[in-house]
């Protein structure tokens, strides 16, 4: 049987480096200028903290946004891809990561139909969701792969993939 186990992040919220901010910044100035009436932005420094406990592998961003998460993992050192069903948000992530040096593949499309191996995967999706996010996680990933869900401010969750 196949199931999803909760483990504890470390806490320590890890200072950002000045390119890391300044990456965040510009990522959510460029994101005002876009109309997408589902985007809303994560604590960035709360998330980067969260990351930065995993390790590094294949990193797969579900719901991307304008990028920033994908384009902090790769500054952490993941493989790093990201999902965005928004053309617009896709295209204008795709600019944000060249313009800061960052090679992250953004896909356009919907995660639910759209795979990428990862051994890693972040979400920041609306909470009704939650539940279907967790049912396709595990059936597409592979096992001992994690899954990061932004519940808010301060909270960012992980559950490891597991057979029992």
């Amino acid at each position: 049987m196949t199931m999803l186990r909760e483990i504890r992040l470390n806490s320590t919220v890890r200072e950002i480096s000045k390119p890391v901010s300044e990456f965040i910044e510009e990522g959510l100035r460029r994101s005002k200028t876009i109309d997408c009436f589902d985007f809303v932005p994560s604590n960035y420094q709360v998330v980067y903290s969260a990351l930065d406990t995993m390790p590094r592998g294949r990193f797969c961003e579900w719901g991307s946004g304008i990028g920033i998460v994908t384009g902090l993992a790769e500054m952490l050192g993941f493989d790093a891809c990201g999902i965005e069903t928004n053309e617009r948000m896709a295209a204008a992530s795709r600019e944000l990561l060249s313009g800061f040096g960052l090679s992250a593949a953004i896909k356009t499309g919907d995660y639910f139909e759209i795979s990428h191996d990862a051994d890693i995967y972040f979400t920041y999706c609306w909470p009704g969701k939650i539940p279907r996010v967790e049912h396709h996680f595990l059936s597409v990933t592979p096992d001992n792969a994690r899954l990061l869900i932004y519940h808010g401010e301060e909270d960012v969750r992980c559950e490891v993939k597991t057979c029992m």
